[in-house]
């Protein structure tokens, strides 16, 4: 039996090696969490004076938009800015999930586009749904009922966000832009005691497109990555080449896909009884 005594002994002891690098694992990832929440009430109390200040001075950045079926329209200005936050629950406890600040771009052109076949016109929906742009679309029938033609009126407006989300278990923080330059999704990841009064300044100046160092901060914006949708480059901007647009593959809906929340809900659950 000293043999078999010997295997218990080994088998109590990996048990308990297993026990004490997931529970220092635990600990780990729940200071992680600790960290970006403090974070996160830094950078809220950050956007929330932007938000209060930028809605009284109304100032007067106007942006282009090429709007796929209609052309450039170079007068956009920026209004109704807002602060949003997404909360979680752990227990009796909220925290804070995600950070978004939004706003309109608004023109006073009025917009409408005619399209004249039925793959113009599911193109054309698509094109504005993946974009956000809201808009209403009158259908007309010939004596048989195909559809031959159809008027899209276009919203006057592009809706605007900054997101910032985290990683928990990482305590990294991503900085993401929709619709800023053009229809456009640019990101930025920080680990979260990267992002200093410094970053939210320059933070600042990137949305008013003013000059900034945005870039050049952050370890991790050696390897950054900027995403940009067929359907309007920046470049494309730039050099003009507007009617040669493709529609883009149609995104998802959902900021957040459905493995993302299985993968938050078992991460919430293993460092919940740690924030209890």
């Amino acid at each position: 039996m000293a043999f078999l005594d010997d295997l218990k002994k080994q088998a109590e002891l990996q048990r308990q090696q297993e026990q004490t690098q997931t529970q220092s694992k635990l600990v780990a990832v729940s200071q992680n969490f600790l960290a970006v929440q403090t974070k996160y009430k830094e950078i809220q109390r950050y956007l929330q004076e932007l938000v209060n200040q930028l809605n009284v001075l109304n100032m007067d950045n106007p942006r282009s938009y090429f709007i796929e079926g209609f052309g450039l329209i170079d007068n956009f200005r920026a209004r109704d800015y807002a602060l949003s936050i997404d909360s979680i629950r752990i227990g009796q406890k909220d925290f804070i999930n995600a950070l978004v600040l939004r706003f309109k771009c608004v023109t006073d052109k009025a917009i409408s586009i005619e399209r004249t076949t039925p793959q113009q016109i599911d193109n054309q929906k698509d094109y504005l749904w993946q974009n956000n742009l809201k808009y209403q679309c009158t259908e007309f029938k010939n004596e048989r009922g195909l559809l031959i033609r159809a008027v899209f009126t276009v919203a006057s407006e592009v809706p605007v966000t900054a997101k910032f989300s985290a990683d928990f278990e990482s305590a990294k923080i991503t900085l993401q832009f929709k619709n800023l330059n053009g229809f456009t999704v640019s990101e930025f990841v920080y680990n979260a005691d990267e992002i200093t009064q410094e970053v939210l300044d320059e933070f600042a100046k990137f949305l008013l497109d003013q000059p900034h160092k945005l870039r050049e901060l952050g370890v991790h914006q050696l390897a950054r990555r900027t995403m940009i949708r067929p359907a309007q480059s920046a470049q494309a901007i730039k050099d003009a080449q507007y009617p040669n647009a493709k529609a883009a593959p149609k995104p998802d809906v959902d900021d957040d896909d459905d493995d993302d929340d299985d993968g938050k809900k078992g991460f919430f659950g293993k460092i919940k009884s740690i924030l209890s």
